[in-house]
């Protein structure tokens, strides 16, 4: 009974198989599959009891699943998608494919975009129509109802669809090709040194929130390294600190330093001096932030921008253009921040140095750190939550201005904030 059916065309074949589990008893019933020189074994969940009548149920069933495989391979072979992958809703596979997306945002923005091709197609579209001219159509339903910039982030996703849909075989050539929507430049917004000065020395009423973006706007993380990142991920070399992760959009590996201000804010939220609950989310206590959805930290952080008397239309992820800013102002070359960006592609860094004038410089993490110590170091990095002078200093900051008072930190004569460099810290 080992050869329960044989199927072979071409350079194909489908072998139902069974073999016998460690019971000694049951058998389990698979398909031995072989196309273009490969062998692959698919269990079917299919169990031989030794019951005459249910095993040859059990075989039918198995036969009919043998012949469906065979006509997918058989199209595969000749360059042709089959019936059933062809009936399939693109929509729904769309919707699969942007469940494996790790970053929050990158989900959020697929789920925009299938709702407006959602909308476009009346709910569902099966492979078997989706042709150049519905992706093509689809690209002129976004131009005529949303911005440019938006348009083409949102057929990004859909000519990314299409791009998979062919690597799983599904679709037998790209219907998005040639369709394609040029982004407008935009200026992106960003705090120069006098604005970040004056936003920290405003007091907001999400203390997490402002330590969080004071920290984006040192390091440039996103915010969704900053939400995920915990104290297992600092590092310390030769008097050095520096964050060692996982970028949550990308999943690659990267190693940010930090510079003074940065490593004084993360010793801060690390402190065992702060209040055991800093947040009424329940989170992790390994967390160095305690934020809650993004949509409360962007509000609380627009509160804040507009008490400091800012006008700038400023988000969350304009910390990492500031830090982007700053570093290309103090000397930093383009590639070395694009490495401390994580950028996979320096054209994509280089779109800061069309904003700032930048002088090259040797691109050592030692050197960078100092160079960002320097530039930023008047920025009162104790969160304005209460210093060392103040009659009425909240816990939090006074524990930190007693910290820097007896580590001798010195006082900046101009605006009296104390200065720590990275030897202090």
């Amino acid at each position: 009974m080992q050869t329960l059916l044989y199927i072979c065309c071409f350079a194909l074949s489908i072998k139902v198989r069974s073999r016998l589990l460690r019971d000694g008893k049951t058998q389990t019933v698979y398909l031995d599959l072989y196309s273009r020189g490969r062998r692959q074994l698919e269990y079917l969940n299919l169990y031989l009891t030794g019951n005459w009548a249910a095993d040859r149920e059990t075989f039918r069933v198995a036969e009919a699943i043998a012949s469906k495989r065979t006509l997918e391979l058989i199209g595969d072979e000749h360059g042709f998608a089959t019936l059933t992958r062809q009936r399939a809703d693109f929509i729904e596979y769309c919707r699969k494919l942007a469940d494996t997306k790790h970053a929050h945002n990158t989900r959020e923005v697929w789920r925009k975009a299938l709702e407006h091709f959602t909308t476009f197609c009346g709910g569902r579209l099966a492979f078997s129509s989706l042709n150049h001219s519905t992706v093509q159509a689809f690209h002129e339903y976004l131009l005529a109802r949303i911005g440019v910039n938006s348009a083409a982030v949102y057929l990004a996703r859909i000519k990314t669809a299409c791009r998979q849909a062919m690597n799983d075989g599904i679709l037998t050539k790209n219907p998005a090709v040639n369709v394609t929507i040029r982004k407008q430049a935009t200026e992106r917004a960003f705090l120069s040194l006098d604005e970040l000065r004056q936003l920290a020395d405003t007091k907001c009423s999400n203390a997490e929130t402002k330590a969080a973006f004071l920290f984006s706007c040192f390091s440039g993380l996103r915010y969704s390294d900053i939400e995920s990142l915990r104290a297992s991920h600092v590092r310390q070399l030769n008097g050095l600190y520096a964050l060692e992760f996982r970028q949550t959009k990308t999943g690659t590996p990267i190693v940010v330093p930090l510079c003074a201000q940065a490593v004084a804010i993360l010793k801060h939220q690390l402190s065992p001096a702060l209040p055991v609950s800093r947040s009424k989310f329940p989170l992790d206590p390994d967390l160095v932030f305690q934020l809650g959805a993004q949509q409360t930290t962007d509000k609380a952080l627009q509160r804040w921008v507009k008490k400091a008397g800012i006008t700038k239309k400023i988000s969350f992820h304009c910390g990492r253009h500031t830090f982007a800013t700053l570093s290309l102002t103090s000397g930093i070359d383009v590639y070395t921040l694009s490495k401390l960006l994580g950028h996979r592609h320096i054209g994509t860094t280089e779109i800061y140095a069309k904003i700032v004038d930048q002088k090259k410089l040797p691109p050592p993490i030692r050197r960078v750190n100092e160079t960002l110590t320097r530039t930023i170091a008047h920025v009162p990095f104790w969160l304005n939550l209460g210093d060392y002078d103040r009659p009425n200093a909240s816990r939090r900051g006074r524990y930190f201005a007693e910290w820097c008072h007896a580590n001798g930190a010195p006082r900046d004569a101009a605006t009296g904030f104390q200065i720590v460099y990275f030897a202090d810290v």
